[in-house]
């Protein structure tokens, strides 16, 4: 750990980092040393003409609609404070133009008038002037620039390659000092900001060393490659190549493991003590509100920079060693060295991955509600990874709800869209109680599947069915760590996981003794198979276990659940469950209901079926699920009802489109079902293709091939 004295750094592991250098008779200034701006040396003469390029080379920009010859902007020689050296930098304070204008005031401004007896001199204005000697400085730039373009033109390989290696040379050095500034702002600014006037942290130095991590050894390393650095770009003539300084450095790149193993926790440490303490927050406000220092940018945001600067290394490196011959001296050290780089790379992409998802999944969890202590403590117990997130349809046991999911690795939140992007957590699953994804055919849900888990399940349908698919997906990864899971649905035992629940409007009627539900005979599903009762038929208490609780269950389920636990009818009541017979006259259902599977209602289906509203003659319209079988039209007031509300025979029948007399809304969605001396029939669809589809069901139903 980081001394977080603002010494030589005494105590820590690698307080001797400077004097090991300057031991091997290399200089370091003291890291409090402004870097000094020095002026690059140009490569080698090719071919005896100078590469050099002028400030005035580098900022050409094409020419307008004067004519001129066009000529492409050079990208200019990169400064500590340009935006391609800090890569923190904002592209808002780049100037896009950097082309020499005459001032307004110039241009406004104009000689007076000469008088003159004879010929009258003509008015020549101060701007005029310029513009000329503008003119003729352009021209010797573009001939200038023509000249060296034609030299380039004319390099072989190897002195293209020679010119560009120097390039990323001197690209290293120039984001390499903008990256000391960067340890500077931290190590020192910002440190500084946290004393008294005595020199005293005015904060805990548990919090200093959980900030600061291990930035001063970081300093005090870079100093060293920085000047390093200097000094062979200020002789890259004599010593052109890179490899030797970066093989020795490389090996104390190790520091950026232990700096990106806390960095998480560094930032968390900071946007937790601008939370709570106002003195620690105003001084991060004043720091970044001073443009000079901070560029625009948050302190957290300059605290990424050690993490971002070894991939920055790995890709120099490797765009150097390209342009290299394997014979060249330089090879073999500049390959060392990008070994070395590409080990502490990797481990910093990791953890910038890791960095972004824990970013994420802390926006993510804001603009929810309702979370709960329970998902807080399963946080820390091991990070969420952000998996997927979105809109979905979801069956509840009153009607369809629209629902926003976020999937994490280890758990499911389905939210309540509250607006302006808030959400409400209704219901936390934990990835540890799912246990199957199927798909699912219900009616009442556009591309439906269910979702089956320990404590409670539930039917999801998606837009279309690649959504659906998606979806389905996702689960199946997350149930298996990661992997890729089939999503088909696994044999779950009666009682140990939670049913999917047959919803109020699927039946009408007891999907036992087919009584009619009213007010008076009430709806009650069993919490074993998830069907729908009535009282009678769903008086029964039995054990659940994904419930850890007694439960009502129907008749059916009763006679299972008491058959598999054994027990005797004395601690059955004891213990406040049914026996198996209890209701005189209760068959035995254990062969009905296969003890290895959970049971799911039946939809009832013929040639064809689906949700129709119908109304007979002047009456109003009613919705029902409609069924054909063979000749008959079968009315369920439910989709999972055993008995039909009307059955009509649809021989002799006439299927055909409804007249003006009919007075029916919505012609092109309805169809006429008459027979003489019967009121009609008038089916309304959602779409014309559903209009058609019933059509040729019904016309073929109407006749006896």
């Amino acid at each position: 750990m980081a001394d977080i004295s603002d010494g030589d750094g005494t105590g820590s592991k690698f307080k001797n980092i400077r004097m090991m250098f300057e031991s091997q008779g290399q200089a370091s200034p003291p890291v409090s040393q402004k870097p000094k701006k020095i002026s690059v040396t140009a490569p080698p003469k090719i071919n005896g003409n100078s590469t050099t390029e002028t400030p005035e080379t580098r900022n050409r920009s094409s020419a307008g609609a004067d004519g001129k010859s066009q000529v492409l902007r050079k990208h200019p020689v990169l400064t500590p404070t340009d935006h391609r050296a800090n890569p923190l930098a904002t592209v808002s304070n780049i100037s896009t133009d950097n082309r020499l204008s005459v001032p307004e005031s110039n241009r406004s401004s104009a000689l007076s008038d000469i008088s003159s007896s004879e010929d009258e001199a003509p008015i020549v204005s101060e701007c005029d002037t310029q513009d000329q000697e503008s003119d003729v400085g352009e021209e010797e730039h573009d001939a200038t620039y023509e000249e060296e373009m034609t030299k380039r033109r004319e390099e072989t390989p190897q002195e293209k390659n020679k010119r560009r290696r120097f390039k990323i040379a001197e690209e290293l050095y120039t984001t390499e000092e903008a990256y000391y500034s960067t340890l500077t702002l931290i190590n020192e600014t910002f440190r500084n900001r946290l004393k008294d006037d005595e020199g005293v942290y005015m904060f805990p130095d548990k919090t200093i060393r959980e900030i600061f991590i291990n930035t001063h050894e970081l300093q005090n390393l870079h100093v060293v490659l920085r000047d390093r650095l200097k000094d062979r770009i200020e002789n890259w003539q004599l010593r052109p190549r890179i490899g030797d300084i970066m093989k020795s450095i490389a090996p104390y790149f190790q520091l950026y493991t232990d700096y990106m193993a806390k960095f998480e926790n560094a930032i968390k440490t900071l946007n937790e003590m601008s939370a709570k303490n106002e003195n620690f927050s105003q001084i991060v406000k004043d720091l970044e509100a001073d443009d000079e220092h901070c560029q625009k940018l948050k302190i957290s945001q300059h605290m990424l920079g050690p993490v971002q600067r070894i991939p920055r290394y790995r890709m120099l490196l490797e765009q150097y060693i390209e342009r290299l011959d394997e014979t060249s001296p330089d090879y073999p050290d500049v390959k060392d060295s990008l070994d070395k780089v590409a080990l502490a790379a990797n481990k910093a992409n990791d953890n910038i991955t890791k960095l972004e998802n824990f970013q994420l999944v802390s926006q993510l969890l804001s603009n929810v509600s309702g979370l709960g202590l329970t998902l807080e403590k399963q946080e820390t117990r091991a990070p969420m990874v952000y998996i997927k997130h979105g809109k979905i349809m979801k069956m509840s046991r009153r009607n369809i709800q629209d629902r926003f999911i976020f999937l994490f690795s280890d758990v499911i939140l389905i939210c309540k869209i509250e607006g302006h992007g808030k959400y409400k957590c209704n219901k936390k699953i934990f990835v540890s109680d799912l246990r199957s994804i199927a798909d699912n055919s219900d009616p009442n849900m556009t591309y439906p599947f269910e979702l089956i888990t320990k404590k409670s399940s539930f039917i999801l349908g998606g837009k279309d069915e690649p959504e659906k698919r998606s979806w389905m997906a996702a689960f199946g990864r997350v149930m298996a760590g990661g992997g890729q899971a089939t999503t088909t649905a696994s044999p779950q035992r009666l009682g140990l996981v939670a049913p999917v629940w047959i919803p109020d409007n699927g039946v009408s009627m007891c999907m036992s003794c087919e009584r009619t539900f009213t007010t008076i005979v009430r709806r009650h599903h069993c919490r074993a198979c998830g069907k729908v009762y009535c009282s009678m038929c769903s008086s029964n208490k039995q054990w659940l276990a994904f419930d850890n609780k007694n439960g009502r269950v129907c008749d059916s389920c009763n006679t299972i659940l008491s058959a598999r636990d054994g027990l005797d009818d004395k601690t059955r009541k004891t213990r406040g469950l049914t026996n198996s017979n209890f209701f005189p006259g209760t068959k035995d259902m254990s062969e009905e209901i296969p003890d290895s599977t959970l049971t799911k209602g039946t939809i009832q289906s013929g040639s064809i079926n689906g949700h129709i509203l119908v109304k007979v003659g002047e009456g109003h319209y009613q919705k029902y699920w409609c069924v054909v079988r063979g000749v008959i039209l079968h009315l369920y007031a439910g989709t999972y009802d055993k008995k039909a509300k009307k059955e009509m025979p649809l021989l002799g029948w006439n299927i055909a489109e409804p007249q003006d007399c009919d007075k029916v809304q919505d012609v092109t969605l309805t169809l006429k079902v008459g027979h003489q001396g019967l009121d009609p029939m008038f089916l309304k669809f959602q779409s014309e293709s559903e209009k058609e589809k019933w059509y040729e069901a019904l016309e073929k139903a109407t006749f006896v091939d």
